[in-house]
């Protein structure tokens, strides 16, 4: 599986371009509606492969209801934690063993048809996502809904940002970028440092720390520790994408990857500066 890389992605025109792309897949008697409640405000996520996700769901769908039927896709926020999307279709509906298995890999219905990757490979990307799939029958044909973490892209291109890092040289570099994008910088290299410095400045608009820190506690326990009002967390790191550490950390905030350069920050923290470029 390839790595998530999250960016502040506006979902009003990520499902403009899957509209573009399905439009032309499906059979002339066979429409797709899409609906769209969510606000207008950017949101981290892995937009190309959310839209791959949702794509694979839209062709699922195609194939369950063959040559005539209506696809439905509408996206909303849940509780401002979630982001819900609930596709249905009017086909025949799930059967018994697609709804026990339809996420194990190599399970599928379409026979020589099907590689039986689709479900399988969008249950992982949500999952690593932090978010949660579930298929079930209504009762005009089957339903699929997938929810990801409603995570607000942060707003403004310039505010104060908390560098959370124990590796002097590492920090030096990475502040510098902030400051070239705008921002100002506070600098912590732990984790009881970080929360000492956001019980002191309520000005922080932004917290980017390292999973690994000096002393005991990791970037995962600074997360943890955070009040329900701090500012949105960015989490750094080298680690593999397969390491534990890793895998927990996508599950509770947007990770950049290491090495990571200067374009790679701006299309996280701020998107009007690179769309302007």
């Amino acid at each position: 599986a390839r790595t998530l890389r999250p960016t502040a992605t506006h979902i009003g025109r990520m499902l403009d371009d899957l509209t573009l792309l399905a439009g032309p897949t499906l059979p002339a008697g066979m429409t797709l509606d899409i609906a769209n409640h969510m606000p207008d405000q950017a949101v981290l996520l892995d937009s190309g492969l959310v839209q791959d996700g949702l794509l694979n769901l839209i062709l699922n769908a195609r194939d369950a209801c063959g040559g005539t039927g209506r696809i439905t896709l509408e996206v909303k926020p849940v509780h401002e934690t979630w982001i819900e999307c609930t596709l249905r279709d009017t086909g025949p509906g799930f059967s018994k063993s697609a709804l026990a298995h339809g996420f194990e890999p190599f399970f599928t219905t379409k026979g020589a048809e099907g590689s039986g990757l689709g479900l399988p490979m969008v249950y992982d990307m949500v999952k690593s996502a932090g978010g949660d799939l579930r298929l079930s029958n209504v009762d005009d044909g089957a339903l699929v809904t997938m929810r990801l973490p409603y995570r607000p892209a942060v707003s403004a291109t310039t505010g104060l940002v908390l560098l959370v890092e124990d590796a002097d040289d590492l920090r030096a570099l990475v502040r510098d970028m902030l400051i070239g994008l705008g921002h100002s910088v506070i600098e912590a290299a732990s984790a009881d440092e970080a929360m000492a410095l956001l019980a002191d400045l309520p000005d922080i608009a932004l917290i980017l720390s390292d999973i690994q820190l000096m002393g005991e506690a990791t970037g995962l326990d600074l997360a943890k520790r955070l009040p329900p009002d701090a500012p949105p967390l960015v989490l750094m790191t080298s680690l593999p994408v397969d390491d534990t550490q890793f895998l927990a950390a996508q599950a509770i905030a947007p990770v950049l990857r290491k090495p990571f350069d200067i374009k790679d920050l701006t299309a996280l923290i701020a998107p009007s500066e690179l769309a302007a470029q």
